[in-house]
């Protein structure tokens, strides 16, 4: 989801793919521009497409962001809730609008907030929960629209001495999400009986918070985690100074 966002939060920044040189389909904002915060926003617009694709432009490529795929996550809340979520794929990240930028130059410190208008999650489950007094156990597809989901996101890296030059990496980075609206549709509940599935995703759209407390940790997690790895291959080979010139 935010994913997408940071990533290109770093490239915009000046970033080389492995080379020390600029993609062609970027630019680079000054450290010393008295308005650093809209550069970044500006640059971020302009190439959200190529970010989305992975294609900076000369042959330059990186991992695709839209959409992320997730083979298996796995969500378990002692007897009450036991869910299993697999072949999942989140679309929509390449939508995302950035809100606010901070920044602490000094301390190699960003906080990223954004906003994405529309997300789609879909794969399929295997579920076992309590809904009201009721235990909802069911397996099948499931469809998750969020829509106004807000990320935010924690970003400090260190500089690593290496041949003479100070090249650039991040540590793990933190990521929260928060789901404003959303809306299930899980096929399958209660074994296939339909008045009750149809009970069951009413319950469960009547409160979403119910599944998306549980799952909200697990995709920050993974999110992370992953945006981590994905960060730091983009940012192999660049030193400080490309990062945020003069």
């Amino acid at each position: 989801m935010k994913l997408l966002l940071a990533v290109s939060f770093l490239v915009i920044l000046g970033f080389p793919y492995g080379r020390s040189f600029v993609a062609p389909v970027l630019s680079v904002c000054s450290r010393n521009d008295p308005n650093l915060e809209q550069c970044i926003i500006n640059v971020v617009e302009r190439i959200k497409p190529n970010v989305a694709a992975g294609d900076y432009g000369d042959g330059r490529a990186a991992p695709k962001m839209d959409p992320v795929f997730f083979k298996r996550l796995d969500i378990t809340n002692g007897p009450g809730l036991q869910l299993n979520l697999t072949d999942v794929t989140i679309a929509g990240n390449s939508k995302f609008e950035v809100k606010r930028i901070r920044y602490n130059l000094d301390q190699r410190q960003f906080n990223i907030t954004a906003v994405i208008p529309t997300l789609t999650i879909d794969g399929q489950y295997d579920l076992s929960m309590n809904i009201l007094l009721m235990r909802a156990v069911g397996k099948g597809d499931f469809h998750l629209t969020l829509t106004d989901t807000v990320a935010n996101l924690k970003m400090e890296y260190q500089v690593v001495p290496r041949g003479g030059k100070n090249y650039v990496r991040f540590n793990p980075i933190e990521m929260k999400l928060r789901f404003p609206k959303a809306r299930f549709d899980l096929t399958g509940l209660f074994n296939g009986d339909k008045e009750l599935e149809a009970f069951g995703n009413r319950a469960i759209n009547e409160n979403p918070n119910l599944l998306l407390d549980e799952v909200k940790p697990v995709f920050e997690k993974q999110l992370a985690r992953i945006f981590t790895d994905i960060s730091n291959s983009v940012v192999e080979g660049a030193e400080e100074s490309e990062l945020l010139p003069p």
